[in-house]
């Protein structure tokens, strides 16, 4: 969650209901989108200097407006440069599956089915995060960027470029490519649970 917050935040100011949203719409296979644990973890990077936040006042509601500071970029990008460590993509609910043959044989299909179901689920859902994707929100960023010097120096820097436009295509390429990865891997265990299904329906499992 720490990290995920440090990236959303690294492109843009964010208010934290925009912060839950983003996490809602685009981030549930990764963390919880609870706005509970979403301001426990603000509070400890307000604590760690790794983010600020400024009050605005709109239609007579105070918000508060979270950014990155350079602490926090810096925090992030050398996260970034550590490779990724696969071990850690770990599911306790595979322990059900290790313990299976512990379960009366009239339930295993019906568990499995589960699964199945719950994976065409979320492939739907990644599926349509990737068909709603516009240029608009890209557009948008850009734009964030170019009035706010600031900001668009503190990202430039980091990411050792110098072109904004360039760096946000960067950007767009690698969360599409994550989200490709998502939905491979949910078609993945779709064929593979269906698998495990036909071989239950066997009398073989």
């Amino acid at each position: 969650m720490k990290f995920l917050i440090l990236g959303i935040l690294v492109i843009k100011e964010f208010t934290v209901y925009e912060i839950r949203n983003i996490i809602h719409e685009n981030f549930q296979s990764m963390c919880s989108d609870s706005m509970g644990s979403i301001q426990i973890a603000i509070k400890k990077l307000l604590a760690e200097n790794l983010i600020v936040f400024n009050e605005i006042r709109e239609k007579n509601v105070t918000k508060k407006l979270y950014s990155i500071t350079d602490t926090g970029r810096d925090e992030f990008i050398k996260w970034l440069k550590t490779p990724i460590d696969m071990s850690k993509t770990k599911n306790m609910e595979i322990g059900k599956l290790l313990f299976m043959g512990m379960v009366p044989v009239k339930n295993r299909l019906s568990l499995i089915s589960e699964i199945i179901e719950s994976q065409k689920e979320e492939l739907r859902l990644l599926e349509n995060i990737k068909k709603l994707r516009s240029n608009e929100e890209f557009n948008n960023i850009i734009e964030f960027h170019n009035n706010n010097e600031d900001y668009k120096q503190g990202l430039l820097k980091i990411s050792e470029q110098s072109d904004i436009e360039n760096l946000g295509h960067d950007i767009n390429n690698y969360e599409l490519l994550t989200l490709q990865y998502g939905i491979d891997n949910t078609k993945f265990n779709i064929k593979w649970f269906e698998n495990v299904k036909k071989e239950i329906k066997k009398g073989n499992l």
